[in-house]
């Protein structure tokens, strides 16, 4: 068994065949803050696959912060599009193409009830959005970089969306305010990871969410939390806390029946005087392994256990520190010109 360190430093453990690393980039509500940014986490397995789930606003900058190459990204895949699970597309796709990707970038995504509540759309007009953006960076930049590729499966089915590498990724439906959310499970080498995405307690979870290894899981702050915190009536913070979301008492009762080796609960702001209160509620009907998260909390998942730290990161990463190479002899596009008044007006002219 091994021992791991008290706090994770990354670039300094390479994963072994049969581990996975899951690191939370953002586990705050619809706002973001300094201490917590919107939803996303990320999977990397000893196979060297890494996948990001969500990547709400904010969350960028956490993964950045690990010093992991945008090109060793496998694939992205959203839950629904809410700005605080899909807010740094931009970053994402933009930053990444800047920051090093030398190939499209690929994402999974649900459909909606209309065409135009799906991934695809949302990926194309996003994409339309940065029109002057991407074409001002072309030529100067690798060329296959500026690409997205999108696969958008039917949200309304449990199916196997993904299936590479020895990986298995399914998603199920996730009950969210309106139709088109979902959630995700991972299967790799024995392994089981489970994200919920954004729902409250459905049967949905019950039938796939089974047989988790580490199982995260929204829980929003608690009634009394947001009446006080947030100054939300008690009708609009019985509707967004438990309708539209989880109430921290509601994902115990769901944690108890699916009994899961360790349980993360996000989607709360996690502090010092929520938290308690928080886990007081969970405990009423669940007494396993959990862990309230925090940005930048690590798991370490292998076959014998399941281990919780956090990173020790900077806050002044440079992406792309690696492959210097490769990205120097890809391919660019042929730049676009200027007006001939604005080149005509430079005072130092330089060679193309």
């Amino acid at each position: 068994m091994t021992r791991l360190r008290d706090h994770y430093f990354p670039g300094t453990e390479p994963l072994g065949p049969d581990e996975m690393r899951v690191v939370a980039l953002g586990t705050g509500r619809p706002f973001v803050r300094r201490a917590q940014a919107n939803t996303s986490f990320l999977i990397e397995l000893g196979n060297g696959d890494i996948f990001m789930m969500d990547f709400g606003a904010g969350s960028q900058k956490n993964f950045t912060a690990l010093n992991i190459p945008y090109e060793d990204v496998t694939g992205y895949f959203v839950t629904h599009l809410h700005a605080d699970h899909v807010g740094d597309f931009a970053n994402v796709w933009v930053g990444g193409w800047a920051g090093g990707r030398l190939r499209a970038m690929e994402v999974w995504g649900p459909s909606g009830a209309v065409p135009e509540h799906g991934t695809k759309h949302f990926v194309e007009t996003q994409v339309a959005s940065y029109a002057w953006d991407t074409m001002t960076r072309v030529g100067l930049l690798p060329e296959a970089g500026q690409h997205v590729i999108v696969h958008e499966f039917d949200y309304a089915t449990p199916a196997t969306i993904y299936e590479r590498n020895g990986v298995v990724i399914k998603a199920f439906p996730a009950v969210h305010i309106y139709d088109g959310p979902v959630s995700f499970r991972l299967e790799w080498n024995g392994l089981v990871f489970v994200f919920s995405g954004d729902t409250t307690p459905s049967r949905f979870m019950l039938e796939h969410g089974a047989g988790a290894d580490l199982l995260i899981h929204e829980a929003f702050n608690t009634i009394s939390q947001l009446m006080a915190r947030s100054g939300y009536d008690e009708r609009t913070a019985i509707g967004i806390g438990t309708i539209a979301h989880s109430s921290p008492e509601e994902a115990g009762k769901l944690l108890a029946d699916l009994r899961p080796r360790r349980a993360v609960l996000y989607h709360h702001f996690n502090d010092f005087d929520t938290a308690p209160e928080i886990e007081r509620e969970v405990r009423k009907a669940y007494d396993g392994p959990l862990d309230l998260a925090r940005d930048l909390m690590v798991w370490t998942v292998t076959p014998q256990q399941v281990v919780t730290r956090m990173a020790v990161v900077t806050d002044h990463a440079w992406p792309n520190t690696e492959d210097h190479a490769a990205f120097r002899a890809a391919t660019r596009a042929e730049r676009p010109k200027m007006s001939s008044f604005l080149s005509d007006a430079i005072l130092f002219p330089k060679g193309s």
